[in-house]
């Protein structure tokens, strides 16, 4: 039996989650593909420093939480979430509402290789990504939850080349991404005009290799890099400042 929450179905296999920002909440189906902390982490670094009208754009959006932490962080940011897993999108458009976001954030069943020509080229102050960075395939793998984080036809390249082609002149790019294949995302935004210009590494623990990098690229910018100091996750004042913030 389908359930209603403010109005809006909740699907048989669903689960609602309490984005603790604003009265947000975001539908998911634990099947399929959750959101983490990397996302939460992302949210933040992109928000950071950001004031005013914001127009933005999420590629590989899953069920939409980039767009409603940011929008949760900056009231002045519209969003175009960009998915093309069908099912994915209609919770992202249902997770809107449920958010009271409609207005400001849309959702697109598109492929992100596609973005540009549909939304327009050059209009966007921002676009962020969580994009799908493993190996294909494994043994708890799921079509939806495959595509969602395993590299497949979309790979960081058709994802920095889209972030390009949507981005305005001096607008950023800002995603997270392997520590471990940094060369290959800079190689990457360099073939696109994507200059790094922030980065941050995450750590599980002090003293063990980084796990994931935040990195902002700015398109058309001159070279120039800032690393901001590491952030630990088992440091729970750093983590508490990020989550409140």
């Amino acid at each position: 039996m389908t359930e209603r929450f403010r109005g809006v179905p909740v699907l048989p296999g669903e689960r609602l989650d309490d984005l603790q920002r604003g009265g947000m909440f975001l539908l998911q189906r634990p099947e399929a593909f959750c959101f983490g902390t990397d996302s939460v982490l992302l949210a933040a670094f992109a928000a950071q420093g950001r004031v005013g009208s914001i127009c933005a754009a999420d590629l590989g959006s899953g069920s939409g939480v980039l767009p409603l932490l940011v929008c949760g962080r900056l009231a002045g940011a519209r969003f175009d979430a960009v998915e093309l897993d069908a099912a994915a999108a209609d919770r992202a458009v249902r997770s809107a509402r449920i958010s009271g976001m409609t207005g400001r954030v849309a959702v697109h069943a598109i492929a992100l290789e596609n973005a540009p020509r549909l939304l327009g080229c050059g209009k966007y102050d921002l676009v962020v990504s969580n994009p799908p960075y493993g190996e294909r395939g494994g043994a708890h793998a799921t079509f939806e939850r495959d595509a969602a984080v395993r590299e497949g036809a979309t790979d960081i390249a058709a994802v920095c080349r889209s972030a390009s082609q949507l981005l305005r002149s001096g607008g950023a790019f800002c995603l997270c991404f392997p520590a471990r294949r940094l060369a290959e995302l800079f190689s990457a935004l360099a073939r696109e005009k994507l200059e790094p210009k922030r980065l941050r590494l995450v750590y599980g623990a002090a003293g063990k290799d980084a796990k994931i990098a935040l990195v902002e690229a700015v398109r058309g910018a001159k070279p120039g890099l800032r690393a901001l100091p590491p952030l630990c996750l088992n440091d729970r004042q750093a983590l508490a400042d990020i989550y409140g913030g």
